[in-house]
């Protein structure tokens, strides 16, 4: 699993179509069956 560091994200969307098995979307974009994800990923990045 890749991750996307919030701090240094610059919204420029360039990540979106470079992902293979496409799973980066915008937060307001997330499909509700991977939402569940967004505090996995913020919990990273607290650590």
């Amino acid at each position: 699993m890749l991750y996307i560091h919030p701090d240094e994200c610059i919204d420029c969307g360039a990540c979106v179509p470079a992902c293979p098995v496409e799973a980066i979307f915008s937060l307001e974009e997330t499909p509700e069956r991977w939402r569940h994800y967004i505090p996995v990923n913020a919990h990273h990045y607290e650590r």
